[in-house]
């Protein structure tokens, strides 16, 4: 009698160990919230693609390689208190957004110091979204606070496994003679849940929802001061990040982050949730982008690839399917905010390419199709 009640007492914790949990707003952060991260060194991830019921990821091999800490501020303490009122509370997320060079328009033109608002809904009861609720931005040095016309819902709750959901979201800057500029981001955001099961990375071992969450955007710019037809410019921001859930940590226990270029994912940041650690010899930050995005794809004649400001030689290498170059090109450097460079591929045969961006620290892929 005494074994069966122990084999019954294992069974119990192994279902209490591999438990599917559900994701509330109870397991969101609120203000005055801070968690610690690590960003891991990207060859020592391994397949995060896998994923199912039931399932056990292990990424106790992750190689932190620097540390932040996420922020959730009350929105009284942050630079645009008075645009955001509590219970809204706010998250530096940007220190700038690239923006293209427009053409005819000679004045310096800057968004700086980003910061995202949340609150979650309704104010009363219970939570049935975290929402984005706005944004703060310093818009060529005057600071200024823009709400979503349309919220951005993060996450709709209950959050369970199979789930799946759309939203969309759009928000516009306000006039003002003061800012000689409007910027709009408007789009969609699609999350799944499409796994669930327990996830170990050098923090610990948790039960966890994996969620994986598109965002879908354009952001656009457009000059007050120049003719209709010459005042606007749009550049896409597609991202999507793999996320794993879990109930005690406020913030995702692992998360992959990257841009979307046609059907590509091309990975740009990994972050787990982590104790203090000392880093010795190693720069504390993440690998950024070497390029925004890479449009349209497919092409049938030219692609042109977004760049970031920079100061580095960036080399354009075209690979074909079986590894042969047939490219390169070099990306001038770029003084301004933002870069548009054209490759021209109409030349080359229909078929699918690797586009390489190389710098002499860095390297980024790009998968491309020619038609």
């Amino acid at each position: 009698m005494k074994k069966i009640f122990q084999v019954s007492l294992g069974l119990m914790f192994v279902i209490t160990a591999n438990a599917q949990i559900t994701i509330t707003g109870s397991n969101m952060p609120v203000s005055g919230d801070s968690a610690r991260f690590s960003f891991a060194r990207p060859t020592s991830v391994g397949n995060y693609t896998i994923t199912g019921a039931n399932y056990n990821w292990h990424f106790d091999t992750l190689r932190p390689i620097g540390q932040g800490v996420r922020y959730f501020q009350p929105s009284t303490s942050t630079p645009y208190f008075f645009y955001f009122l509590p219970p809204k509370f706010g998250e530096k997320t940007l220190d700038s957004v690239p923006i293209p060079s427009i053409p005819g328009f000679g004045a310096a033109i800057s968004i700086k110091n980003i910061y995202s608002y949340y609150r979650k809904t309704p104010i009363i009861g219970t939570t049935t979204s975290f929402d984005a609720e706005g944004l703060g931005l310093t818009m060529t040095g005057i600071p200024v606070g823009a709400d979503f016309v349309d919220n951005d819902e993060l996450y709709n709750f209950p959050l369970n496994y199979l789930d799946r959901d759309s939203t969309r979201f759009s928000l516009t800057t306000p006039s003002s003679t003061l800012v000689p500029f409007l910027y709009k981001k408007h789009g969609y955001r699609i999350t799944q849940a499409d796994g669930w099961g327990t996830i170990t990375t050098p923090y610990g071992t948790a039960n966890c929802l994996r969620v994986i969450t598109t965002q879908y955007s354009t952001d656009t710019i457009t000059i007050n001061a120049l003719p209709p037809g010459f005042n606007k410019i749009g550049f896409p921001n597609f991202e999507r990040r793999y996320q794993w859930l879990t109930l005690g940590e406020k913030i995702p226990y692992f998360e992959i982050i990257g841009t979307v270029t046609g059907t590509s994912f091309n990975p740009t940041q990994y972050k787990y949730r982590d104790v203090v650690r000392t880093f010795v010899g190693v720069k504390e930050e993440f690998e950024a982008n070497i390029a925004l995005s890479v449009y349209p794809n497919p092409s049938n004649s030219q692609f042109t690839v977004i760049i970031p400001q920079n100061n580095q030689t960036i080399q354009a290498v075209l690979y074909d399917v079986q590894g042969k170059i047939v490219l390169t090109q070099d990306l001038k450097n770029n003084s301004e905010v933002i870069n548009q460079q054209h490759i021209n591929v109409s030349f080359l045969p229909k078929g699918f390419y690797t586009l390489s961006l190389v710098t002499p620290t860095q390297k980024q892929n790009f998968k491309i199709s020619i038609q």
